[in-house]
């Protein structure tokens, strides 16, 4: 058995962060990122989970970093491979046996290696949230989940930008956004950042070791030192400063405080104190 870099409170939070998805805004929010992209520059994702941006960012230097070290597993085999090693079916047995792995902080090199469980608990879980349930096949509507997933996975390697050239980091956001500021300094290349945190208005996020206020303190701080850093969130402190927004129906349509929600508002944030 090996152990990876992801404990129970990060899989719970990669649970429930990823039950949602950027892919759907990034169009939006992407030219606001590229227009601030200088020659030299790094892009840094410090939450990369799905890769539903990174994979849209048209940069020849982009590192994707997230605490869940199976799914950076997964996206670091991928580069520059076929997807003819990951299967187009998955039993019951299987997801349950990778997903108790999961949760124990361990993989098996010759049975579920580290790669295939962040493929199942992310791309064979209903709404790709990371183990969210096995992906059953619906008979009555002919649907079968997984094999739509596994297409919709090959689509997105086979047009992701500078694939080969991403690199993917199982470290903390504190230490992506510590990064970016070396190489906005020492470095001197300066770095973009792009960050889609847990969000602080959905159930469950409160109690889950996620610190909202300790991640607004750093954004700030590395904000005031000179680094870019766009924040994707509901809400923010009233020194940041929202420069897009849209609506959008929650299927949950509940948050932490127990008020229904059904239309929530994506915001984009940048530092503006």
């Amino acid at each position: 058995m090996i152990f990876i870099n992801f404990g129970l409170v990060d899989f719970i939070e990669y649970n429930m962060r990823y039950s949602g998805s950027k892919a759907k805004i990034a169009k939006h929010i992407i030219p606001f990122i590229m227009e601030e992209l200088k020659p030299g520059n790094a892009y840094i994702e410090p939450f990369v989970g799905g890769c539903n941006v990174i994979d849209k960012i048209d940069w020849p230097w982009k590192i994707g970093y997230d605490t869940n070290g199976y799914v950076i597993s997964m996206w670091s085999w991928l580069r520059g491979k076929a997807m003819n090693p990951f299967p187009k079916h998955v039993s019951k047995e299987d997801y349950y046996a990778m997903k108790e792995l999961a949760k124990a902080n361990l993989s098996d090199a010759n049975k579920y290696p580290a790669w295939l469980i962040g493929y199942v608990g992310n791309v064979c879980s209903y709404g790709s949230a990371w183990f969210n349930g096995y992906a059953n096949y619906n008979e009555r509507k002919k649907e079968d989940h997984i094999l739509e997933a596994w297409n919709g996975l090959d689509k997105q390697i086979k047009n992701f930008k500078n694939f080969d050239k991403t690199c993917f980091v199982n470290k903390s956001y504190e230490e992506a956004l510590h990064y970016a500021y070396l190489y906005s300094t020492v470095g001197g290349q300066g770095a973009v950042v792009y960050c889609d945190p847990p969000y602080q208005s959905t159930k469950g996020y409160k109690d889950e070791g996620f610190d909202h206020d300790k991640f607004w303190g750093l954004v700030r701080y590395y904000s005031k030192l000179g680094v870019k850093i766009f924040v994707s969130e509901y809400n923010a402190p009233e020194d940041f400063k929202c420069i897009w927004s849209a609506e959008k129906k929650d299927g949950m349509g509940t948050t932490h405080f127990g008020v229904k929600q059904n239309v929530k508002t994506e915001r984009l944030f940048v530092y503006g104190g």
